[in-house]
Formats: C-alpha cells, structure tokens, sequence
C-alpha cells in the first residue's frame, strides 16, 4: 500500500516544477473519511487487480482442460453421442443389477445351504452379472464380445434352472415352477440389458475425470468473472464519489477552472496508480 508523504505527481502535471499538488492533496487527505477512501479505493483495485489475473488462468486452464477432456474423447470414441459421468453410470448400472438380489437368492437356495452361505452365493451371482454387464460393453466388436454374449446367456439360463429347480422342489408343482422361473429369468434378462445399455452411454473413467475437471475449472472461472464484475461497479461507484469529493475540494480551494481540472487530473492519476 502506498503511503500520502510518498505520493508524487506524474510530470506532465507539474506545475511549473512545484509541488503545488503533493501539499493540495495532502490537505485533501487531511479528513480521516477521505483518507480512508481513498486508501479502500487502492486496495480494492489492487484486489480487482489480482482477481482479473487468477480469472484469466482459470479461463485459460479451463479451456486446455476442455481441449483435453475432447481429445480423450475422441481417443475413446465417446464424442458421437451424449454420455452419462462415469460414476452416475456405474451406480445406476449397479443399481439395476442389485435389483436382482431376491431373484438370485432363489437360484442359490437350490443348493441348499445355510442362509449365510446362501446369500454368498447370490453375492456371487450379482456380481458375475455385473462383470457379464461390463464385459459386454467394453468388447464391442470381435470374438471377444461373441464369447462374452454366449457366456452371459449361458449363465442367465443356468440361473433360471436353478431357480426352477428350487420353485419346483419347494412347490411341487411343476407348471407353476417353469412359469415362475422364466418370469423371474426374463427380469433378470431385462435388468443386464438395462445395465449393459446404460454402461454403453457411461464415460470412461478418464474422460469422465477431463469432463468434471473442466467444468470445476469453467465454475470456478465464471465464479471469479462474477466476482470481477461486482466488485468493479463498486469500485467505479466509490471513484465516482471519491471524485466528487476532490471536486467539492478544488472549488473551495483553487479560484480558476485550469488549476481545478489539474487537481483534478492529479487525483485521478493517484487512484489509477
């Protein structure tokens, strides 16, 4: 912060090599309000100052953050269509396969066991549905998805005879039993769809990570541009009154317009410095 007894005139103000200004400025300064304005009014273009530069490398991080983030896109094929975030698309996707807990415990009921082991063995099958769900997604051409495809189906129908088995056993109707497995099988066929399609729409997780650190950026940019703005017209509002205070000033101390519109412009050059 720059102290009044050092404050010095530019030189094309100067009268006539004198100091006329540093002494009228210094009675001007001589109110503690006015003082104190005018020392606010410095340090808050100082602030103004300093928060224009850390909104201009927010700006510019953001824009080589989205640079980026389209790029991997591009690399990951995932700029054609709009995608979901990563994480929102694996909670969903695990979402629907949770739904299949119940259903699978009636295929791991058919082995018998304690109820513990029981649920083990559900937990099991969720998450193979789960690993068949990414599998599918993340071979999207070649023998590789092929073979994943076959291994899932087969693994839907040995569920769906286990649960038959199990409804059959526990009911002892035999209709009722096939009726009642492939309903339960179709569910469960319905909820790995739904999964591997919302999978198919999810970001990659660095993709997903570019996106989200452009957009903190581009947040934080336009936060620190709000924040420019609104403290500028604050500032241009106290300069407007700090300057009606040296125009007061100069009219009951200087007796011709020329002396007063250098006093004035000497003011000015002092805020801006």
């Amino acid at each position: 912060m720059e102290s009044i007894e050092r404050m010095a005139p530019p030189s094309q103000l100067e009268l006539d090599g004198s100091d006329t200004h540093i002494v009228t400025m210094r009675e001007f300064l001589e109110k503690p309000r006015i003082a104190r304005d005018f020392q606010d009014l410095k340090a808050d273009a100082q602030r103004l100052d300093s928060i224009g530069r850390e909104g201009d490398l927010l700006k510019a991080g953001a824009a080589e953050a989205e640079l980026e983030a389209g790029k991997l896109a591009r690399t990951h094929d995932e700029h054609r269509q709009h995608r979901l975030g990563f994480r929102f698309g694996v909670m969903l996707a695990a979402f629907f396969v949770a739904l299949d807990a119940l259903p699978a415990n009636l295929a791991a009921q058919a082995f018998g066991l304690d109820v513990v082991p029981t649920w083990g063995i559900t937990a099991v099958i969720v998450g193979a549905l789960g690993a068949g769900m990414w599998a599918v997604t993340h071979y999207r051409n070649g023998w590789g998805r092929a073979v994943t495809i076959a291994a899932l189906s087969v693994g839907l129908v040995a569920i769906g005879s286990l649960r038959y088995w199990f409804l059959w056993v526990t009911a002892g109707d035999l209709l009722s039993a096939v009726l009642e497995a492939v309903a339960l099988t179709v569910f469960t066929t319905m909820m790995v769809w739904l999964g591997i399609l919302v999978l198919s729409f999810t970001k990659s997780r660095q993709v997903s990570a570019a996106d989200r650190r452009a957009r903190s950026l581009r947040r934080r940019a336009d936060r620190k541009a709000a924040l420019e703005a609104e403290l500028g017209r604050k500032l241009a509002a106290a300069r407007s009154e700090f300057l009606a205070d040296a125009q007061l000033f100069s009219f009951r101390t200087f007796h011709n317009d020329a002396r007063r519109n250098q006093f004035l412009e000497y003011v000015r050059a002092e805020l801006a410095r």
